[in-house]
This record gives structure tokens, C-alpha cells and sequence, in this order.
């Protein structure tokens, strides 16, 4: 690129001093060549002020604000660059992430709006195996906030064409404005998404997001949402209108949990009111109540009419997995309920005389689109593959590569996984492969 476009980030801040200094180190470290950093502080009471002073390049205001919106608006109003994005004064850039917007914004062509990929981090720049979940479809996507949000405010990128055509944030919002944000450049504009990820979004006990349960972000954003329906009659707001009742009626959730106190009540000895929650789940939901009685009738017939059982199941499941479920691909830690997704990961000490590794674990063969096969790793080195030929309790002792006691590292890669809301709709989009019940040197 001969001349790399001028690109300005406005950071908002307000006693944001634990962080800011690593969100201005994030941006410097960027080394592009043309940018412009802008950070509004409304008047902070803490390190900030002290902090900022260390950086006599940064163009800062600092003065009273009457929120985040106020001030983001004000850095916009200085902001002399060809491309825009604001960076929340807890949130980070990744290495390279400037660059490779430059080279994918393209206005001439159309390309105003670039998104790539954000992960979640904690108070200690770790993160913590889950990415925001990312992906753009269309404005109607993004106006159907119940089917779960898909823009990383920290990855967005846009020129000031967009900004000027759709307007800046709204300073009557307080809790989702950028959402409000996007849905008006959705409108306009297409967002062109990179596979990169280009932004670390921070989960701490003081940030705005986590001050607030999901319930409340919900009920904020469908108000905002509800603004850009249209009437009833058009097109787009008569599907909205349908896809919100379906949301609300709840049809695969009220099923599963209909079938959960089925089982309930089946296990107390009520036979009948089982029977009649099986009959009611199987009319509202006939796809989970096939889910459900699944596994138990998988053990009593044969492969043939398994494979026909299973049929139907699997003509029902999406065509593709839910960004809410791609948002899970770098969890490599053990679930708290003792699930592992495709790849586990564990250290494990190795003390003198231990000799073998003892992998114990089960699964629900019949949700599993395919045969689960484990490959086992020991410090980077195939030791074994499992085929647990369809099998419901697997168990796998492998000798340990000759080396010295201490700490060794341990992969579990499984060959494929489910979506326990893809089966039963209760709104657990983690992909699952096995459960594990032990693993352990002897």
C-alpha cells in the first residue's frame, strides 16, 4: 500500500486507571504509520489523569461529559482520519489489527464497514477460551437481537461516510449504544467480515456489561430493535413480528422442559403423569421429544433401525453452527458440569513410578453426527486414537513417552461434537464431545 489512510480510534474514559495504559499500549504497539488516538476523560478521579499525562502525542479532552455516548461523539467531532472506531479505555487492539483493516477497507469499491474477530479477556489480559461471537447476515439479523448479538463493538471499523450518513451515537443510551449504533449502519451499509482476530474484549467486576444480567440487556436492546422494525405490514416487520412470537413462545424450550418432568416424574414412580408430560412435549416439540428418548432406545434396536431413527434427528439440526457455538472454538478447559468440547487440554504431573495414563469418560453416542474418535497427546506426541465405535462409556490406558517425572501436557482432540440447543432448545450452545470422569498417571 503506497499510502496507508489515516486511521482514528477514540477511547472514552472515566476512572478507567487500572486499564488505560494497556489499551493506549495496545494502540502504539500497532506501529502504523498514520494514526490519529484520541482519549476523552471526563474529568476521572483516580490514576488516569497521571496516566495520560505520560503521553504528550495523544490528542486528549478531558473535561465533564454526561456519559459514554457524550464522549465518544466529542472525540468524533476532532477525528480527521479515513477510517473510524472507538476502543473502550478497558478493551485492547491485537497485533496487526490496524493494518489489516487498512488493506480491507475499501470505500471505492463499496467496503465501508470492516469486522473482524474479538475474544473476551479478564482483569489480567487472559483469556478465558470464548470469543464474542462474530458474524454479519443482513440489518434483519442484526434487528433480531433474541437469536444472540453478533457484532464485536471493539472489531468494527468504519469511514466517516458511515458515521455522517447514519449519525454517531445516541447519548439517551446508556447500555447498548452500539447497538444502536449498528443497527442504523446495517441500514445502510454491509459489513464486511475478516477471519482475524483484532480486538480483546475485558470482563471485570466494575465494567458496564458485567453490572448487568442478560435479562437486562435483552429488554434494553428489543427496545432499541423495535425502532427499526417498520409497520406491521411490510416485509421485513411482519417477519420480525413472527420470529419475536416464536422467540417468545418458547416451542423447543417449553418441549425440553416438559420432557425433563417427564423424567422427573417417571423416576418418582408417577407413570401416568409421565405419560401425559411425553404426550404434551411430543405435541409441542415432536423433534426434542425425539432427542430425548433418543439414547434410552438406541441400546434396544440394531443398526439398521438406528440409523433410521437418527435420520430424522439429524434432517432437523441447523445447517451450520451458530456464531454462539464458533464463539466456544478456543475453549480448550474442562466445563464445570464435567464436559470437554473437541479439544481438551490439561497439565498433569508425572511423579517417579507413574507409568500409564488413564483416560475414563462417556458421552450420548446417538446425538453425535459421527462415531466419537479421541486422539490422545502427551507433550506434543500421539500416543493413542480411540475409536469408541459408537459406545456410550469408553476407557483408555496408554503408556507414558519415556522422560522425566514432572509436568506434562495432555491433548484430547475429539473428531466431532453436539449443540445441546440444537437438540433440546434450551439455550446451551457449547459444542460437547465427551464427558470426562477420570484422567490421572498411575
Amino acid at each position: 500500500m503506497t499510502e496507508w489512510p489515516r486511521i482514528t480510534v477514540v477511547t472514552s474514559s472515566y476512572n478507567q486507571g487500572p486499564f488505560i495504559r494497556r489499551t493506549i499500549e495496545s494502540v502504539r504497539a500497532q506501529q502504523y504509520p498514520n494514526l490519529e488516538h484520541i482519549v476523552v476523560d471526563g474529568l476521572s478521579k483516580d490514576e488516569t489523569p497521571a496516566i495520560l499525562r505520560d503521553y504528550p502525542d495523544l490528542q486528549v479532552i478531558s473535561e465533564k461529559d454526561s456519559g459514554q455516548a457524550d464522549a465518544i461523539n466529542k472525540g468524533f467531532r476532532r477525528a480527521t482520519g479515513q477510517i473510524w472506531c472507538f476502543l473502550n479505555s478497558d478493551d485492547t487492539f491485537e497485533p496487526g489489527a490496524l493494518t489489516r483493516v487498512a488493506q480491507e477497507m475499501r470505500p471505492a469499491e463499496g467496503r465501508h464497514i470492516v469486522m473482524g474477530r474479538c475474544r473476551f479477556i479478564d482483569e489480567n489480559d487472559r483469556f478465558i477460551g470464548i470469543e464474542h461471537p462474530s458474524a454479519f447476515e443482513s440489518h434483519a439479523r442484526v434487528l433480531a437481537i433474541w437469536k444472540g448479538y453478533a457484532i464485536p463493538q471493539p472489531a468494527v471499523f468504519w469511514t466517516p461516510e458511515v458515521w455522517q450518513t447514519c449519525g454517531g451515537l445516541d447519548e439517551r443510551e446508556q447500555l447498548v449504544l452500539d447497538y444502536d449504533l449498528f443497527c442504523r449502519f446495517s441500514q445502510k451499509y454491509p459489513f464486511h467480515v475478516i477471519d482475524q482476530i483484532v480486538a480483546n474484549y475485558r470482563l471485570h467486576a466494575a465494567s458496564k456489561t458485567q453490572g448487568v444480567n442478560d435479562d437486562m440487556r435483552l429488554q434494553a436492546a428489543l427496545e432499541v430493535s423495535r425502532r427499526y422494525w417498520g409497520p406491521w405490514w411490510s416485509g421485513q416487520g411482519a417477519s420480525l413480528r413472527w420470529s419475536y412470537a416464536r422467540h417468545r413462545f418458547d416451542r423447543k424450550g417449553r418441549g425440553y422442559r416438559v420432557m425433563q418432568a417427564a423424567r422427573t416424574r417417571w423416576r418418582n414412580g408417577d407413570r401416568l403423569g409421565a405419560f401425559a408430560n411425553l404426550t404434551q412435549g411430543t405435541l409441542v416439540a415432536p423433534d426434542v421429544a425425539l432427542n430425548a428418548v433418543l439414547p434410552p432406545l438406541r441400546r434396544l434396536v440394531g443398526p439398521r433401525l438406528r440409523q433410521l431413527i437418527t435420520r430424522p434427528r439429524r434432517s432437523l439440526a441447523p445447517k451450520g453452527p451458530s456464531p454462539l457455538t464458533v464463539a466456544w472454538q478456543g475453549f480448550v478447559e474442562l466445563h464445570p458440569d464435567g464436559w470437554a468440547g473437541p479439544q481438551l487440554q490439561r497439565d498433569l504431573e508425572l511423579t517417579p513410578g507413574q507409568s500409564t495414563l488413564v483416560l475414563v469418560g462417556d458421552t450420548i453416542a446417538a446425538h453425535l453426527p459421527a462415531v466419537l474418535t479421541l486422539e490422545l497427546q502427551i507433550d506434543g506426541r500421539t500416543v493413542s486414537v480411540i475409536d469408541t465405535k459408537g459406545r456410550e462409556k469408553f476407557e483408555l490406558r496408554v503408556a507414558v513417552p519415556d522422560g522425566p517425572p514432572g509436568s506434562r501436557h495432555v491433548l484430547i482432540q475429539a473428531n466431532t461434537f453436539m449443540v445441546p440447543h440444537d437438540l433440546w432448545g434450551n439455550n446451551d450452545f457449547r459444542p460437547l464431545s465427551f464427558r470426562l470422569r477420570d484422567l490421572r498417571f498411575v
